[in-house]
């Protein structure tokens, strides 16, 4: 089964800073938010599909920091998974600058999730604390 994920993760209050005009906010646990950065976003940002993992890029497009650029401190993730084999990736910027990544690697959005301030608790990782496996595809968050 496939698994992708493209989208912004921080404070409630900076992924609503960062979020496209008209974009979907999802409250998630340990007063989180995502905005799943979805075709429709992707299209009418000129933000493209997995830059990171999918095209092998080495730097964060500028179209993804566009967005950041006045958030206190955001992560942008991303992540793709078939059959059990893929890879995630992440960054995170502070105060406009690029503090962290991108870093691609298969542990990159727990990472990331971490230098945010989330706990895992009982779940067995950050990823899982946040319940970001609620849906297997970037669109399906809408």
């Amino acid at each position: 089964m496939a698994f992708t994920l493209q989208a912004l993760i921080g404070d409630s209050a900076e992924v609503k800073r960062a979020a496209p005009v008209g974009s979907l906010i999802v409250a998630l646990p340990q007063a989180k938010a995502l905005c799943p950065l979805t075709k429709s976003v992707r299209s009418e940002h000129g933000i493209s599909f997995l830059p990171l993992t999918e095209e092998g890029l080495d730097d964060v497009p500028t179209a993804i920091e566009a967005l950041v650029r006045q958030s206190k401190k955001i992560a942008y993730v991303e992540a793709e998974y078939f059959g059990g084999d893929g890879t995630q990736a992440s960054a995170i910027w502070e105060e406009g600058r690029l503090v962290f990544g991108p870093l691609v690697a298969s542990d990159a959005i727990n990472q990331a999730l971490r230098l945010l301030g989330v706990l895992k608790e009982k779940e067995s990782d950050e990823f899982e604390a946040l319940s970001l496996g609620r849906h297997r595809d970037t669109e399906k968050w809408t």
